[in-house]
């Protein structure tokens, strides 16, 4: 029986559909028709003899299958691409997805990858923010390395440092003072969600989402305003705009959190285990900078 085999071409489209949310999206990027793409994903899905996408959906949503297919996916276009720079003799090159927490997505990371792809500017990186459950449920299949939080002592991947959550509120106003007590939250998933809710519910102390965003700025933003208090990094917080809350005013101590640098259990291009040795390196004593 002839083996089937998987044209390259047909991988990427699959995988730019999915990294971009859609047909439309994807054809943009690789510079086709919407037609064109599906096509292609129809080819795909003809050739592994299994549906890849939830069809019809209005958000790409992959089915079993699919997700199994993505890991694939990437792991082989990465090492087709490392096999093509080795041959020719090139520098480093490759795509490297990367999920990190705010204010290391923000503050701690811009630098040092720029400064990695001065030295490998054949390497394209991509940083995405989420919260701490979400990137370790897709790491793997959508990032190559994340940089998550987890309660001290208890995650896995490689410590890069440790520091202390706090309750803020604002330098000018008085929210933390209301009752239903209004929080600025991440998403479920977070974990300072988590020791937020978790310690309130402690108190027996009643609470409402005043405002929910994964984008830090816009948090800090509300916090400031007055519109709610928040669970942010104390070495994180510019403390000219926010106040830390204490025990004595009601607020109890938090858990401290690790952060760690997490990669996958799979194959790893040359590229992406250079930029974690060089992360590791930059990174063992890792210093906050002050929320914007």
């Amino acid at each position: 029986m002839r083996t089937r085999v998987i044209e390259h071409e047909l991988l990427r489209v699959f995988v730019t559909v999915v990294d971009y949310g859609g047909f439309t999206a994807a054809g943009m990027v690789l510079h086709r028709t919407q037609a064109a793409v599906s096509l292609q994903i129809k080819r795909l899905e003809e050739t592994v003899q299994a549906p890849l996408l939830q069809h019809p959906r209005r958000t790409v949503q992959l089915t079993r299958q699919g997700e199994i297919l993505l890991e694939y996916a990437r792991r082989m276009l990465s090492l087709n691409d490392e096999a093509l720079s080795a041959v020719r003799g090139d520098e480093l090159a490759g795509r490297i997805r990367i999920g990190a927490i705010n204010n290391y997505a923000s503050g701690i990371l811009p630098p040092l990858l720029a400064e990695f792809c001065e030295l490998h500017p054949e390497v394209q990186i991509e940083v995405h923010t989420g919260v701490a459950a979400e990137m370790d449920r897709k790491l793997g299949s959508t990032y190559d390395l994340i940089i998550n939080i987890s309660q001290e002592g208890q995650g896995d991947g490689v410590l890069i440092g440790s520091q202390q959550p706090v309750w803020v509120t604002s330098a000018r106003h008085s929210p933390h003072a209301r009752e239903p007590l209004p929080l600025a939250l991440l998403p479920n998933g977070s974990l300072f969600r988590k020791f937020a809710l978790e310690a309130l519910a402690r108190q027996g102390r009643a609470w409402h989402a005043a405002h929910e965003s994964t984008n830090l700025a816009a948090m800090v933003a509300a916090v400031e305003a007055g519109l709610a208090v928040a669970v942010f990094l104390r070495e994180a917080v510019n403390f000219e705009r926010l106040r830390e809350l204490t025990e004595k005013e009601g607020f109890p101590r938090l858990p401290r959190a690790d952060v760690r640098l997490h990669s996958p259990d799979r194959y790893l291009s040359r590229a992406t285990v250079e930029l974690r040795e060089f992360l590791l390196a930059r990174l063992s004593a890792p210093s906050a900078e002050p929320l914007p």
